[in-house]
């Protein structure tokens, strides 16, 4: 089961934590930021920003801690999709476009404010970044906890990587995710390339839902095997959709893939050598 805490006050000493362990803290940066949107101060929140970072990296015991930021839309993503994220542009007042602007603001001025280490590349997304470092440094920590409400994250958790939901105040693991719905964080993934994700504008095979893709991937444990298994029999309208996705699938595979594609994202932008060698001496540090 997820454990849910009331306050974060509630937690262990931050000295006791930290002497016993060596953790490392990833901050989905914007995502942590948005709670601030609704607030009295979403245009002054730079201070408790901090604080609350500062407050997760005790809880966690953490001996470093790495925020990690979106500046704007993924390059990659935008070169196979197009479409990628276009469903976020919405119409606004012009007072919600200026609660927006001040907002955004304020992010610009509290990651410049940020005593922690944070990285902020042009064209790729928050969510590559922390698979990188998950990727190439989990392994010199006991463990790796990531602050982030983005289900996308879900495919990098193994036993000494976890999720802390800021907003739902639930810790997620691989074994709270196989509990809930019967597959491991990779199979979450696969399950999500069928269904696609409408929170990024990524449509999936048309009449199946999370619980028809899970049961598929249950039955088929991966995007490969499903496409090797096509056409399959049967004549209800999901799978003659299915039967014709073959191409979806393909592409959703290679947009929310995560883990095999960090070199790819990396290419994708201008001054990818720069990028490349910031991230190296990161893993050095």
């Amino acid at each position: 089961m997820s454990t849910q805490w009331n306050d974060l006050a509630e937690l262990v000493s931050v000295k006791e934590m930290k002497e016993q362990t060596n953790n490392l803290l990833l901050v989905d940066g914007v995502n942590l930021a948005f709670r601030y949107i609704q607030r009295k101060n979403y245009n002054n929140y730079t201070d408790d920003y901090i604080r609350t970072v500062t407050s997760l990296g005790n809880s966690y015991g953490a001996r470093r801690i790495i925020c990690c930021f979106d500046s704007g839309a993924s390059a990659y993503r935008k070169q196979l999709f197009p479409e990628y994220k276009q469903n976020r542009k919405v119409e606004r007042t012009e007072e919600e476009q200026e609660r927006f602007t001040q907002f955004f603001n304020c992010l610009t001025d509290t990651i410049d404010a940020l005593p922690f280490e944070h990285y902020k590349f042009k064209g790729i997304e928050a969510d590559d970044i922390i698979a990188y470092f998950t990727k190439n440094l989990s392994d010199k920590y006991d463990h790796t906890w990531i602050i982030s409400s983005d289900r996308d994250l879900f495919q990098l958790m193994k036993h000494n990587i976890s999720i802390f939901n800021m907003y739902s105040r639930k810790e997620i693991t691989k074994d709270s995710l196989l509990e809930a719905h019967g597959v491991c964080p990779r199979e979450y993934s696969y399950a999500r390339m069928i269904e696609g994700d409408t929170g990024d504008g990524i449509n999936g095979v048309e009449g199946i839902g999370p619980k028809r893709s899970i049961a598929l991937i249950k039955e088929y444990k991966n995007i490969d095997n499903l496409i090797s298994s096509l056409p399959l029999k049967g004549g209800a309208k999901y799978i003659k959709n299915l039967n014709n996705s073959v191409e979806i699938l393909k592409r959703n595979e290679k947009l929310i893939n995560l883990l095999d594609y960090t070199s790819e994202v990396i290419c994708s932008v201008e001054k990818s050598d720069l990028i490349k060698d910031m991230l190296n001496t990161a893993l050095k540090v």
